[in-house]
């Protein structure tokens, strides 16, 4: 396509996108948009964001639970979005979830190992995160949008642990305000104790 495809100065033209992205595909996308701001084909995009990432949650759920058949059916809609956008890489790594999902190899023959299916699936699913990773982070640059750097998602993680790190100091120091509101009883009782006693030696002496 030619360089008129750019949005802005630091977007790249689509041969620009990569292997991971088919152009004609995608160039069929960017031919319903009636404006430059491309504010139709940047909702679709967008859209399989939000998808995408919900979708991989579920995944991972699924994956803990060892729950094949959902591995597969979410796959196969992983597969369908992402080939509607030219995600090439994307859409044949879901397609191979659905596979193993489905318990079959990538040649549609049978496997009749569930924990093996569940291993390729693991293996899978990380090799498209990197892959939709890559997507998108080079649609994004296309929409002249920020993009989230590796350093940025590692920040939010540390974040995560510091805030983690508070909590557990905040615990430790309610416990810390429980004991010292023990001790203080015990010594107030102590005391009560110690005047009740004084209070006894001074009647017998009285009497």
């Amino acid at each position: 396509m030619p360089a008129e495809t750019k949005i802005d100065d630091g977007a790249p033209a689509l041969p620009q996108l990569g292997d991971s992205v088919d152009s004609t595909t995608f160039e069929q996308i960017l031919e319903m948009d009636d404006d430059d701001e491309r504010e139709f084909s940047r909702s679709i995009v967008f859209g399989f964001f939000e998808q995408a990432e919900e979708t991989f949650e579920t995944m991972e759920t699924a994956l803990e639970n060892k729950e094949l058949h959902e591995l597969s059916q979410l796959g196969h809609f992983l597969k369908g979005s992402s080939a509607t956008l030219g995600l090439v890489h994307v859409r044949d790594s879901c397609e191979k979830i659905q596979r193993y999902g489905k318990k079959q190899k990538e040649d549609g023959s049978s496997v009749d190992d569930d924990e093996l299916c569940l291993k390729r699936i693991g293996e899978t699913l990380k090799t498209l995160r990197t892959e939709y990773d890559n997507c998108e982070r080079a649609l994004k640059k296309f929409y002249g949008s920020p993009v989230a750097e590796d350093s940025d998602k590692t920040d939010e993680v540390d974040k995560a642990d510091t805030t983690d790190e508070i909590d557990e100091v905040d615990e430790v120091d309610k416990v810390d305000k429980v004991d010292k509101v023990d001790k203080i009883d015990k010594i107030d009782k102590t005391d009560e104790s110690d005047k009740t006693d004084t209070a006894d030696k001074s009647d017998k002496t009285d009497n």
